[in-house]
C-alpha cells in the first residue's frame, strides 16, 4: 500500500508542476479565469501530496520524491485536456486505493484518499467546463 500511495504522491507533484506551467503558459483573454483555476488546482495538489506523504509516514513508509511525468503544450485547449486526462487518471486511482484500504480495514487512510478525490472530482468539472464538456456527454474513462 505503500508502494501505492506513494506512486499516487509523485503523480501529485507531477499535477502541481503541471498546474503551475499551463497557467504561466495560458494565453488570451478568455482564459484570465481559467489561469486562476488552474493556480488553485496547483494549491490542492501541493495540499493532496502533503495529505498523503502524511499518511504514508503513518503507515511506516517514507514519502517519495520521485515526480511522475509532466505533459506541455503551447496550444491553450491541449493544455486542458492534458490537465483533464490528468484528473480523470487521479480519480480512477484513487477510486481504486479507497477499495484497497477498506479491503485492509484501514478506514482512516480510505477516509483521507476520499477527501482527496472528491476535490479531483471537482478538478474535472471545473476543467470539462473550461472545455465546453457537458455532463450529458461527459464519459469517464
Amino acid at each position: 500500500m505503500i508502494r501505492l500511495l506513494n506512486l499516487d504522491l509523485s503523480w501529485e507533484y507531477a499535477a502541481m508542476i503541471q498546474y503551475i506551467q499551463h497557467a504561466a503558459m495560458l494565453t488570451g483573454a478568455e482564459y484570465f479565469a481559467v489561469i486562476e483555476e488552474e493556480l488553485q488546482h496547483a494549491q490542492e495538489e501541493h495540499e493532496h501530496a502533503v495529505r498523503l506523504s502524511d499518511q504514508i509516514q503513518y503507515l511506516g513508509g517514507v514519502p517519495t520524491v520521485r515526480v511522475e511525468e509532466i505533459r506541455t503544450s503551447l496550444d491553450n485547449r491541449e493544455m486542458l485536456r492534458q490537465d483533464l486526462e490528468a484528473e480523470y487518471d487521479a480519480l480512477r486511482r484513487y477510486l481504486e486505493r479507497i477499495e484497497q484500504l477498506e479491503s485492509l480495514q484501514l478506514y482512516d487512510v480510505a477516509q483521507v484518499v476520499r477527501e482527496i478525490a472528491l476535490v479531483e472530482q471537482e478538478h474535472i468539472i471545473d476543467l470539462e467546463k473550461a472545455l465546453g464538456i457537458s455532463k450529458v456527454n461527459r464519459a469517464y474513462r
